[in-house]
């Protein structure tokens, strides 16, 4: 799992940055949980539970995004996966925060969040995009 940590951080903090379009180059705030599936869990659950927080999100108008990374070379877990939330500034990362954890409003999602993964590693970092071609 040590191996796939230091991938897919590397990846995320290459990659993921370039989905916001106001000044790509400049940082926006991110989470990140490297986790495991649980027994009888798949990748469309941890894509049902992302579908639920992104109607959360509209419900309560925040501005944001996720993505599910999975290795398909190297360290292979095909349990092994990372989740990242990021969001175009950190009155957008409170608001959320505040809403979905400390409100109460995301209790069921993330219970569901609990069910399906073992996620040992949440880190809160920072992302630039210093240049992207990929539009």
């Amino acid at each position: 799992m040590t191996n796939l940590k230091y991938l897919i951080s590397v990846v995320i903090l290459m990659i993921s940055g370039m989905s916001f379009s106001q000044d790509s180059s400049a940082p926006v705030p991110a989470e990140m949980w490297l986790c495991e599936l649980n027994d009888g869990f798949t990748l469309a659950d941890v894509r049902q539970v992302s579908k639920d927080v992104e109607a959360f999100s509209e419900k309560n108008g925040m501005k944001g995004g996720q993505w599910i990374f999975t290795t398909f070379m190297g360290d292979m877990n095909p349990n092994g996966f990372a989740l990242m939330t990021a969001w175009p500034d950190f009155t957008e990362m409170g608001g959320g925060f505040q809403n979905f954890f400390t409100n109460g409003e995301g209790d069921k999602i993330f219970s569901r969040w609990l069910k399906i993964a073992n996620c040992p590693t949440r880190s809160l970092v920072m992302i630039e995009n210093p240049w992207s071609n990929m539009d």
